[in-house]
């Protein structure tokens, strides 16, 4: 269907080549000289051939009744029917596939529920200076799946009053400082013991306060408990 689109609102209009056809939205009149193709608007004059010699336009905007009328401003309808309908579908379903995709991306993973360790020290209550003291670690993995990357340090501010000597097993050892001993137990199955035995040789008499620490790559909180123990001169 030949339409035009209005120059003033932008309405589409159809059956909008002929004459004098007005736009159905603003009634701006679609048929004057300016929209036609024959009119020279720098001379304002009809460039048509065959135009009567006797017709000269004084006024771009005028209406006339021109049979010679072609107009410039032939558009296209918005498309509609079935295939629109089929369009809008297809970007609709479209549209909630990439959300559904981006609500999978973007949803947080859910972790698998981390290991739990239970950590105790078996040592002596009290020694005497010249003896060594031996603390030995128990981890025991109370929870249903393993534990990973296992380690055990023995930490406090009596750190610095102890020499340590001696871990076992020896390839467990890491590190020894004055301010604590780390050994790797490596993983730790459900129910596993995993022990360590650390000896030290002590250079004062006194209360020592220490604690073992226990941690996991998958356990949240490290495992702990106090260590007390009285070397006597």
């Amino acid at each position: 269907m030949p339409t035009v689109r209005c120059p003033k609102c932008g309405t589409v209009n159809p059956n909008g080549r002929r004459r004098l056809s007005r736009c159905r939205s603003c009634h701006e009149s679609l048929g004057k000289c300016r929209y036609c193709q024959h009119f020279d608007l720098r001379l304002l004059e009809c460039s048509h051939p065959f135009r009567r010699t006797d017709e000269r336009v004084l006024d771009a905007d005028e209406v006339l009744n021109c049979p010679e009328f072609t107009t410039l401003l032939a558009g296209r309808l918005p498309p509609t029917g079935p295939h629109v309908a089929r369009t809008i579908i297809v970007a609709v379903v479209l549209a909630a596939a990439v959300l559904l995709l981006a609500a999978r991306l973007l949803r947080p993973r859910e972790l698998p529920p981390p290991a739990a360790l239970r950590v105790s020290v078996s040592n002596p209550e009290s020694s005497f200076r010249e003896d060594r003291l031996e603390f030995k670690v128990l981890v025991l993995n109370q929870s249903n799946r393993p534990a990973r990357d296992v380690r055990v340090y023995l930490t406090g501010s009596s750190m610095k009053d102890l020499l340590c000597e001696y871990v076992d097993p020896p390839e467990s050892f890491e590190e020894a400082t004055p301010q604590r001993a780390c050994a790797w137990l490596g993983p730790l199955e459900p129910g596993q013991i995993g022990t360590i035995l650390f000896r030290f040789r002590p250079n004062c008499t006194g209360t020592l306060h220490l604690a073992a620490f226990v941690t996991a790559s998958n356990l949240e909180v490290p495992a702990q408990t106090p260590i007390k123990c009285e070397v006597m001169p």
